[in-house]
């Protein structure tokens, strides 16, 4: 396939969700870029007026993206059916470790999408993805900056981000990479996690959220499949149901100091001293 059709066809299935959008013109701004880059279907979670003058305005010649957004009210519902969500974000998020460049991860990112659509995920112009935001995204990547302040406008990081992706697309690409279980499913196994890990006493307060954001960017790297996630959900609900239901240890699998000795008889323990 040409380099050009190649790009095409991959960039398609690239989605955007933009998360609390506040500017209209940047909404518009972004759908343009999508179109010029020829990404897929633009979600909006908990949007401003997708709809105003100024968002048609900034997005000339591609005002059909506006109309037929995807709008959700969370990131978790907008982001339930993608096998692969990217997080997008300037600053450093305590247990996540850092952030990949887009240039360096491109070819991996994309490479996944021979097994399915993937969404890149951008947060509000203000405060970007929250902490809890960010724990639904399997991947975070970053932008590169001369400073550190200020960060992209949304518009550009959106733009920014789809050119790296678009370039590389027209490259040879990587072997597929396997199929993976959707974020649903993972969701529903961290809960159980955390469900496990807070009746044992080991989830404690704020060193408990960066237990399980440890625990998410391990399991994440892992790549897990449908049946492994299932595996693993299986072993910590059954975990969870005899946590909440001890059985006695039968006698023969105690050692012989756990063994609870009778109490003797008066009788007995006259025979003992005669």
């Amino acid at each position: 396939m040409a380099p050009l059709r190649q790009a095409i066809s991959l960039m398609r299935r690239i989605d955007v969700i933009l998360v609390r959008p506040l500017r209209p013109g940047n909404i518009g701004a972004a759908a343009r870029a999508m179109k010029n880059l020829g990404a897929g279907q633009l979600v909006l979670v908990a949007p401003c007026d997708h709809l105003a003058p100024e968002a048609h305005q900034l997005a000339y010649g591609a005002q059909e993206r506006l109309t037929r957004a995807a709008v959700a009210p969370t990131l978790a519902e907008a982001a339930a059916s993608y096998r692969c969500v990217i997080g997008t974000t300037a600053r450093a998020h305590r247990g996540y470790g850092p952030a990949d460049l887009v240039s360096s991860v491109r070819r991996t990112l994309l490479a996944r999408l021979r097994r399915g659509r993937i969404a890149v995920v951008f947060g509000s112009e203000q405060n970007g993805l929250t902490n809890e935001e960010i724990a639904l995204c399997h991947r975070l990547v970053r932008l590169p900056m001369a400073v550190p302040a200020p960060s992209y406008n949304l518009a550009q990081a959106v733009l920014l981000t789809l050119y790296e992706l678009f370039t590389a697309a027209q490259e040879p690409l990587p072997a597929s990479a396997r199929l993976t279980a959707p974020s649903h499913e993972l969701e529903r196994m961290y809960a159980e996690w955390a469900a496990l890990l807070t009746a044992i006493g080991f989830l404690k307060g704020s060193q408990g959220l960066r237990t399980m954001a440890d625990l998410r960017r391990i399991l994440n790297r892992a790549d897990l499949a449908e049946r492994e996630v299932r595996v693993l959900r299986g072993i910590l609900r059954q975990t969870l149901w005899r946590q909440a239901h001890p059985q006695p240890v039968p006698a023969a699998q105690l050692r012989p100091d756990q063994v609870r000795q009778p109490r003797r008889t008066r009788d007995e323990r006259g025979k003992q001293t005669d």
